[in-house]
């Protein structure tokens, strides 16, 4: 596998990491060996909320698990200061894949392998590949991952569909209804007969129910099914009280039940009424609203819808079963919120107070700051030119070390002058003019000791006068000389 591209790419890559030709020698080992892995580089967000950009480490890590290989999918993020600290691990698992949670998984996908814990304890010795080397280990022995289950998808319960009883009424008893009436399916017609609309039910009728749909002073069994071509028959007592008993079971706060009833042309007069069992049907649930917590209150009851005037020991059951008021609010959770409405408005006293000084104080800090920024320029003006001044001092100190140096260096290079050289000039000039020196010194000490010699009575004042005469005279001439020398050398003039 050619690495030199990835290589390139590393180099430019990892410049923010401290041990960078640690984490390129690694990335390129761990790249080598398990070639279905790539490398990247992302944002990654810590558990605090930080985002670095991080070199990953992603892909198929291939495991054998149970004769069989299986590729788990996972990212490895390099800190900043890898190898210090070791890499960060997960588990990414795909749509048809679930993360099974465990000691070392958690259930977001991290892992935390006992690689991992050796390598925070010590890292010497520990490196990416023998990362990945463990990881593979682990995940064939405990695979961090497991197929989703399928489901299958459930669809609606098909509702029962009204089947037509030719010669007979029928009864529909029904569900109860939304708050808006409810229009039931036309039947078929019967054979040989024109089809007719039901008459459509309302939810508080004014007149009383039809002749053949009122209750019976007596309930009675009801006989066995005819044949088919019956006459018109009456409705059944038994199962119109039913339906009584029907209603007292349900809700009050709904509508009663209603009956659809499918009318045929008027027949010949009928013979003695038979009892006809009256077939049940219940038609397709109408779509319920659903319910709108937020624009509902929940003290305001549900109104109910009187009854039929054909119910009335119905009515007055439902007058009786009025809404419950609402409950009375929790004793202890109000004295709760008291206490604790208290205790924030006396934290928020002591809070508001604390922040007002604290604003008085950073006023006043401001304050100062803003009116020292002056005199701070005025100081630094100040420093700048003593900064240049010193910069002056430091240009002629530095010339005259490089010309102390550069004498320094002469001489030495010279070596050490001979005796003669000290003492004798270089010139016949210079030469003369030392001699003169010297005896100019002579004279005037002939002098001071001749004075010496008279005060000690050695020599007769007219001897002394003599002498001095003679030595006064010698040493006014090579004075004079001396200094022509020294006017002609360019010499300053020592003043006797």
């Amino acid at each position: 596998m050619d690495l030199s591209l990835t290589q390139q790419w590393l180099n430019n890559q990892v410049k923010r990491y401290s041990a960078s030709s640690q984490i390129i020698a690694d990335v390129l080992a761990t790249l080598q060996t398990e070639q279905s892995l790539k490398i990247k580089s992302d944002i990654f967000t810590f558990d605090d909320g930080r985002t670095q950009s991080l070199l990953c480490i992603h892909g198929l890590l291939p495991i054998h698990y149970k004769n069989n290989q299986y590729n788990i999918p996972v990212a490895i993020w390099l800190n900043l200061d890898y190898p210090v600290n070791p890499p960060i691990v997960f588990v990414v698992p795909t749509s048809d894949m679930l993360v099974r949670a465990s000691r070392h998984v958690d259930p977001s996908g991290r892992c935390s392998i006992d690689y991992i814990q050796l390598w925070e304890r010590k890292h010497e010795g520990c490196n990416l590949q023998s990362l990945v080397q463990a990881l593979q280990v682990h995940f064939s022995q405990h695979p961090p991952v497991y197929a989703k289950p399928k489901t299958v998808p459930s669809g609606p319960v098909p509702s029962p569909v009204p089947t037509p009883v030719s010669h007979s009424p029928v009864t529909y008893a029904s569900r109860p209804p939304p708050p808006l009436p409810y229009s039931p399916p036309v039947l078929p017609p019967k054979p040989g007969t024109p089809a007719q609309a039901p008459n459509p039910a309302s939810p508080h009728p004014s007149t009383a129910l039809p002749r053949h749909l009122q209750p019976l002073p007596t309930p009675g069994p009801p006989p066995p099914p005819p044949p088919p071509p019956a006459p018109a028959p009456s409705p059944p007592v038994h199962h119109h009280h039913q339906q009584q008993h029907h209603l007292l079971q349900q809700p009050f706060h709904h509508p009663p039940q209603q009956y659809y009833q499918q009318s045929s042309p008027p027949p010949p007069p009928p013979p003695p009424p038979a009892f006809v069992p009256a077939q049940i049907i219940s038609p397709p649930p109408a779509p319920t609203p659903a319910a709108n917590f937020l624009d509902q209150d929940d003290d305001e009851p549900i109104a109910a819808q009187p009854l039929p005037q054909a119910y009335p020991h119905l009515q007055q059951y439902q007058t009786r079963q009025a809404p419950a008021p609402p409950l009375p609010p929790n004793p202890e959770l109000v004295s709760l919120h008291a206490q604790v409405h208290h205790k924030i408005s006396a934290q928020l006293g002591a809070l508001t107070h604390s922040f007002a000084q604290e604003s008085e104080r950073l006023r006043s800090e401001q304050s100062d700051l803003l009116a020292g920024h002056p005199a701070i320029q005025d100081e630094m003006a100040r420093l700048q030119a003593v900064r240049d001044v010193c910069r002056t001092v430091t240009a002629k100190l530095s010339q005259s070390v490089h010309a102390t140096e550069r004498n320094l260096g002469e001489l030495k290079r010279k070596g050490d002058p001979e005796v003669d050289e000290l003492v004798c000039s270089t010139s016949i000039v210079h030469n003369q003019l030392v001699n003169l020196v010297a005896e100019d010194n002579a004279v005037e000490d002939t002098i001071y000791h001749l004075h010496r010699a008279l005060n000690a009575g050695r020599v007769d004042l007219e001897r002394f006068l003599k002498t001095t005469r003679i030595l006064a005279e010698e040493q006014f001439m090579k004075r004079a000389l001396i200094e022509k020398i020294q006017t002609g050398l360019s010499l300053p003039v020592a003043v006797p």
